[in-house]
């Protein structure tokens, strides 16, 4: 869909939206900074970066990979014959490191709207990749991974055949790639063991149903904030399920298939959020079209241990949301976050959103009813909930505590992406 279309449609909600909006004109708390994208343009991506109490842009950034703390940003430059590899510091602007790489090699995406990826869960290293082909036609996919600190060189991997990037272990020994078949809708988990330098021979699979063909779209995901393992929703024709990936080196995973309704709507699967504690512990799985949210045990094997039905609209407003299925980036960017304590859930509703008692997968809350949200986070220091809304460019800040609104963030246009927000000291 053109950019202008989608303009237009942000034009038409904002019209049709105006009416029964949260008339707050007080100013957000100050001390934070937003890291967030905004706006819909011909000329590309950028996370803006916002300081809470004012405003004002701090300063963009070019779509890069975000350290998990986003203490480090990592951007690539292509030069003449070669390119430079950057870690900064996302807050300040400051270069903490940089390398000189080949040429055409990029970070890693997965195909859809926001920052890239590359890095192991712990941030300890990092991965870049690039295309070619043998003299013969052949497909290459070439690799380099090495310290996130770029302070050593890094290891050059060739693979033969079309492959993308899925994950890396946190020792940073084991690469996890996506190969493409020759059949369009299926595809294989490898595992490359770097010490070896080898492709391991065993597709990565789930020793259940070990010749179970994988298909499907990538959707959300979320690691183990230990780095033990990766979650991802894959949406398909057949119904939505959550690859669970073991980083152990291992051609090892789990799918747990998850609750759907109507499994053929993938338009409804891309809604599927995942959140997950910082301290780890169950994952919960959240969908606001379909009115579910399940609970999911992180073992061997993962195990989807509660579902409820929840009334996440009950407004049915016709359209919330709608900027963001437009333009049809794939997943919600921040459509679920968890409390610091792990006692609430929230999630991003077709209007507004909505707190999740986690004891007993209800309702407790509604916040900003009505309103259309397509993106919220949790400050690092769990003290704020911001949510970002694009049809009307309202970003605001709300106290998780008590669901009540502090303030608004003035001067955001279109904010579709909360990615981060963090205390300036």
């Amino acid at each position: 869909m053109s950019r202008r279309l989608i303009a237009l449609l942000i034009l038409t909600v904002t019209v049709l939206t105006a009416c029964g909006r949260v008339q707050s004109t007080r100013p957000a708390s100050a001390g934070y900074l937003l890291f967030l994208e905004e706006g819909y343009s011909d000329g590309g991506q950028q996370v803006t970066v916002r300081d809470s109490a004012t405003g004002n842009i701090a300063r963009q950034l070019p779509i890069g990979t975000a350290a998990p703390d986003w203490s480090r940003y990592y951007t690539v430059t292509q030069l003449s014959g070669s390119a430079r590899l950057s870690a900064i510091d996302p807050a300040s602007g400051r270069t903490l490191a940089q390398t000189t790489i080949p040429a055409g090699y990029t970070l890693p995406d997965f195909g859809y709207a926001g920052t890239s990826a590359g890095l192991s869960p712990n941030g300890q290293w990092l991965a870049l990749t690039s295309q070619g082909k043998h003299a013969g036609s052949g497909v290459v996919t070439n690799f380099l991974i090495g310290s996130s600190f770029l302070s050593d060189p890094f290891v050059s991997i060739q693979v033969d055949g079309n492959f993308s990037f899925d994950a890396l272990s946190n020792d940073g020994q084991g690469l996890y790639l996506i190969q493409k078949m020759a059949d369009p809708n299926h595809y294989q988990v490898r595992l490359y063991d770097i010490g070896a330098r080898s492709l391991v021979a065993q597709p990565v699979v789930d020793k259940r149903e070990p010749n179970e063909p994988m298909e499907g779209i990538r959707g959300d995901s979320v690691a183990d904030p230990n780095g033990n393992q990766v979650f991802t929703v894959y949406l398909r024709d057949s119904g939505p399920f959550i690859h669970a990936l073991p980083l152990i080196n291992q051609p090892l995973a789990w799918c747990v298939d998850l609750p759907s309704k109507t499994g053929s709507d993938m338009g409804q699967q891309f809604h599927w959020s995942l959140a997950i504690g910082r301290q780890g512990g169950p994952v919960y799985v959240v969908n606001t079209s379909l009115g579910m949210v399940a609970e999911m045990t992180t073992g061997n094997p993962p195990t989807i241990a509660r579902t409820k039905a929840v009334a996440l609209n009950p407004g049915g407003n016709p359209l919330a949301g709608l900027v963001t299925d437009a333009d049809a980036k794939g997943p919600r960017i921040g459509g679920a976050a968890l409390s610091a304590d792990g006692r609430t859930l929230f999630a991003v509703g077709q209007t507004g959103l909505v707190a999740i008692d986690t004891a007993t997968l209800r309702v407790r809350l509604r916040i900003l009813d009505g309103e259309a949200v397509d993106s919220i986070r949790l400050s690092a220091d769990d003290k704020w909930l911001y949510a970002a809304g694009a049809a009307n460019s309202n970003l605001w800040q709300i106290d998780p505590a008590s669901g009540a609104v502090r303030g608004q963030v003035k001067g955001a246009t279109q904010p579709w992406a909360l990615l981060w927000a963090k205390p300036t000291s």
